[in-house]
């Protein structure tokens, strides 16, 4: 079993790695995470401090991953269809500050695509 510091720096070093991929600074995250800058500065110190698992579960949806994305935990397993549609969501959420007119036509091609190349 991994120990509470050692736990809390995997953490750290998770949510840097997932922000970073997504090219988001602390604010950014902070922001879409609703807490604050403070709270997560101190949890990407990693400073052994645990973060409660409200923190966990905002953090992981602000960033469309599961909370053991963010602890290193197994995960449930997933279809190889399932988890590529994560991580398709989690990298482009962007998509989500387009209109709903382009969202829709954006669907409908990769749907289309998906036929083509006979993908599920």
């Amino acid at each position: 079993m991994t120990g509470k510091v050692e736990q809390a720096n995997l953490i750290s070093l998770n949510i840097k790695k997932l922000r970073d991929g997504l090219g988001w600074n602390q604010s950014k995250l902070a922001q879409e995470a609703n807490i604050s800058a403070a709270a997560l500065s101190k949890i990407e110190k990693g400073e052994g401090r645990m973060p409660t698992i409200v923190l966990l579960r905002k953090l992981a949806n602000a960033l469309k991953i599961g909370v053991h994305d963010l602890t290193g935990e197994n995960a449930v397993n997933r279809s190889e269809s399932e988890a590529r549609n994560i991580e398709f969501y989690r990298k482009f959420s962007v998509l989500e500050e387009l209109g709903e007119d382009d969202q829709k036509r954006l669907l409908d091609m990769a749907e289309r695509l998906k036929e083509i190349t006979g993908n599920d």
